[in-house]
């Protein structure tokens, strides 16, 4: 087991006196049991595990109870004391039981002393499907994702890469040497992805084959699951998306015949959003806004994003192709590049869920598009994952001569470097070029 960076909101959420109870959301397989359990062996004196795909366990939530008699009753189930302050009880899998999660607003204000974290990773198809819902203003939310390139770097023992990286600063240039050697171990993250079960098991082994077991147990996880969210869309759409996504991460796409399918755009458009909810691929969604607040334009084709790197190089055999090169965005057409930066992008923040969008800009005889756009310091930011000369650049040059800002991102295989840029329309810019090693501390290195 290693360290995960949700353990800070956890520590942090414990000691506040403000507090409502914790539901944690993510997809399956991202380990938020196992930090659950990390966070409430380690901090608490008293762990209670409660499991609501165990019969036994679900029976606490047959019928609702006033709060004092159901802590009364997990007590006596689990023989352990329930101390304010000293107890964390952990509701795992909740979105199996709409009492249990109704009950959560009667812990906050009956029993607010008592620490309660919840979790599922199905809890919006649930929600959706069966009309459960948390009770409003009585929960607070945090999101985990899969493991971020410095939880990598945690999990092999690498602590002099780690502590190097998150010492950098952005006007100091890094050497080429260490430079090198930090992105031939971003290369093993790339090669390994985030799901914590292949990040364990190369860490023990170093063997890139040795992880194939867990990734297909983890792909035939996802697929099993289908009719968990065939409440909301059939199961052929869902498995057929399942098979063919990691195709098309980065690219725009059309729900009718996705994938080279005869399949409708509406049943499609439903697939796709339940495997959305359900956190296992996510839609960036096109804007045409040059400034804040960012407007999705619902009429143009999103970019597909996979739930992971690693199963997409898994699933499109990509590995060789990654291990064989020094420039991210030279493999597979600059989408394993968009893939990762996005992967990114939607971990850095824990505390709210985030959706990414894309800038496309679409006029007679041209079409301009930058990857990313991001809301910084009250500031609308463009990402471009691009490799070449600052000169190639023309989408990110359209963008920035239309907008307000006068700072832009390109996320690359090179060194970290600023520059003063003129567009051909004659505005001036600044633009930080960064390593993919350092893209999660985009704001740290911004502010």
């Amino acid at each position: 087991m290693f360290n995960r960076n949700i353990l800070n909101i956890l520590n942090e959420w414990k000691s506040r006196r403000e507090r409502k109870p914790l539901v944690i959301r993510g997809a399956r397989q991202v380990g938020k049991t196992s930090a659950v359990h990390q966070f409430g062996r380690a901090t608490f004196d008293n762990y209670i595990y409660i499991n609501l795909e165990l019969e036994d366990h679900a029976a606490l939530f047959h019928r609702k109870l006033p709060i004092k008699d159901l802590i009364e009753l997990i007590q006596l189930k689990f023989n352990q004391k329930a101390s304010p302050g000293a107890t964390l009880i952990f509701i795992d899998e909740i979105q199996n039981s709409g009492i249990a999660m109704n009950q959560l607003r009667y812990f906050y204000e009956d029993m607010p002393d008592i620490h309660v974290v919840a979790a599922g990773s199905l809890l919006e198809v649930k929600m959706k499907s069966e009309g459960f819902s948390f009770p409003v203003g009585r929960v607070e939310y945090c999101y985990m994702h899969p493991v971020t390139f410095d939880e990598f770097l945690t999990a092999l023992g690498e602590v002099q890469a780690l502590n190097y990286i998150h010492a950098v600063k952005a006007d100091v240039a890094v050497p080429e040497e260490i430079h090198a050697l930090l992105m031939k171990k971003f290369s093993e993250y790339l090669l390994v992805g985030g799901m914590p079960e292949a990040v364990a098991r190369y860490a023990k082994t170093r063997s890139y084959i040795d992880v194939d077991p867990v990734y297909e147990s983890i792909l035939t996880g996802l697929r099993d699951d289908v009719s968990k969210y065939a409440g909301m869309a059939k199961t052929k759409y869902i498995q057929h998306i399942l098979e063919h996504a990691s195709k098309y991460v980065g690219l725009p796409i059309k729900y009718e015949k996705f994938g080279e399918s005869n399949f409708r755009s509406r049943e499609m458009s439903e697939a796709f959003d339940a495997l959305e909810k359900a956190m296992i691929i996510h839609r960036v969604f096109a804007s045409t806004s040059r400034q804040k607040p960012l407007v999705s334009n619902l009429k143009k084709s999103p970019k597909l994003l996979h739930l992971d790197i690693g199963l997409v190089n898994y699933q499109a055999d990509l590995r060789m192709d990654i291990a064989m090169t020094e420039d991210v965005n030279a493999v597979y057409s600059g989408q394993v590049g968009e893939q990762i930066a996005g992967q990114t992008l939607l971990a850095m923040n824990m505390r709210k869920q985030t959706n990414l969008h894309y800038w496309r800009r679409e006029q007679k005889g041209s079409t301009s598009e930058v990857d990313y756009l991001m809301a910084i310091n009250d500031r609308l930011i463009p990402v471009e994952v691009k490799s070449g000369k600052t000169g190639t650049l023309r989408s990110l040059h359209n963008f920035m001569e239309e907008s307000e800002s006068d700072l832009a991102i390109r996320a690359y295989s090179g060194r970290m470097t600023t520059e003063k840029i003129t567009t051909p329309g004659g505005k001036s810019y600044a633009l930080l070029s960064m390593p993919f090693y350092l893209l999660h501390r985009i704001e740290e290195l911004l502010s």
